[in-house]
């Protein structure tokens, strides 16, 4: 069974999350929950692998897999090793405070 946020597959939310389209300004990456929960795990364990995140947050491995690999993808995380070892990037902290702060009062 798929996590609850999970894509269909092949939609639009399969994708990377994008970067802002070059305005500093302007909106930046669109995060799921998901990349939320991946986000925040990183900003506080610091590195881990993907197995440790999927575990610590209740995600399905697959599904984390292929969130760090979107996360990547957009610099918002990125290995560290040539192993699977992640950790969020200073992008990925400004999308992470900058998504939360559109969910409080």
């Amino acid at each position: 069974m798929p996590a609850s946020d999970a894509p269909p597959a092949g939609s639009e939310r399969d994708a990377p999350a994008e970067k802002g389209d070059g305005d500093p300004d302007g909106p930046g990456p669109s995060l799921t929950r998901t990349d939320e929960r991946v986000l925040a795990y990183l900003a506080d364990a610091g590195t881990d692998y993907p197995a440790f995140v999927a575990s610590n947050t209740g995600l399905y491995l697959d599904h984390v897999e292929s969130r760090l690999d979107a996360l990547d993808a957009a610099g918002l995380a990125e290995r560290v090793t040539g192993e699977a070892v992640y950790r969020i990037t200073d992008a990925g902290r400004d999308a992470l405070r900058d998504d939360c702060a559109a969910w409080s009062d």
